[in-house]
C-alpha cells in the first residue's frame, strides 16, 4: 500500500498517510481516500490488487474492511482466470463456484443473459441464488448479505 500512496500523493501527504497506515483502525478511512484519488487520477495497472482493495473500500454498504478486502481478492482471483463463467455441470469447490457467480454477475452479466436467452443456460437469477447460498455455506455471510450490492458495485466500478 505504501508504494501506491507514494505514487498518487505529494511527498508530505504520503509521509503522513504512511504514518497513519500503521494504525490499523485507520485503514478503511485511508483506503477510501486513496480510492477517491485513484478515480480522479485514473491510475491503473501498476498495483492492481492494492487498487482493487481501495476501490472496494469505497462501497457504502460493506460492514467491514475485511469484507472489502475479501471481495477485492475475489475480483483479483477472477482477473487471473481464463474460465470465469460458472459451470454448474463441472465439479467445483463451493468457494470457487461462489466467486465465479459473483464475478460473472458483476462483470459479465450480459454474457450470462445471452447464454440464458440463446443457449438455454441457467438464468442470472439462478446464479445469484447459487452465489448467495455458496457464500453463506463457506462462512462469508457478509458477502452473502451484500451479494446483490457487490454485483451492482462491480458492474459500476469495473465495467
Amino acid at each position: 500500500m505504501s508504494a501506491l500512496i507514494d505514487k498518487i500523493f505529494p511527498e508530505s501527504q504520503a509521509k503522513a498517510l504512511r504514518k497513519l497506515w500503521e494504525d490499523k483502525t485507520c485503514h478503511l478511512l485511508i483506503q477510501k481516500e486513496i480510492g477517491k484519488k485513484l478515480l480522479e487520477k485514473d491510475i491503473i495497472e501498476e498495483f492492481p490488487l492494492a487498487q482493487i482493495i481501495v476501490l472496494t473500500s469505497l462501497s457504502p454498504f460493506a460492514k467491514s474492511e475485511e469484507e472489502c478486502v475479501d471481495v477485492a481478492h475475489i475480483i483479483y482471483w477472477g482477473i487471473l482466470r481464463t474460465d470465469i463463467l460458472p459451470m454448474i455441470t463441472e465439479v467445483q469447490k463451493e468457494e470457487e463456484l461462489a466467486y465465479k457467480c459473483l464475478i460473472s454477475l458483476g462483470l459479465f452479466k450480459k454474457v450470462l443473459i445471452k447464454k440464458y436467452e440463446v443457449h438455454g443456460a441457467p438464468s442470472p437469477k439462478f446464479y445469484r441464488m447459487v452465489g448467495i447460498t455458496s457464500f453463506r455455506h463457506i462462512g462469508k455471510d457478509d458477502i452473502s448479505d451484500h451479494f446483490c450490492q457487490w454485483e451492482g458495485f462491480m458492474g459500476e466500478m469495473f465495467v
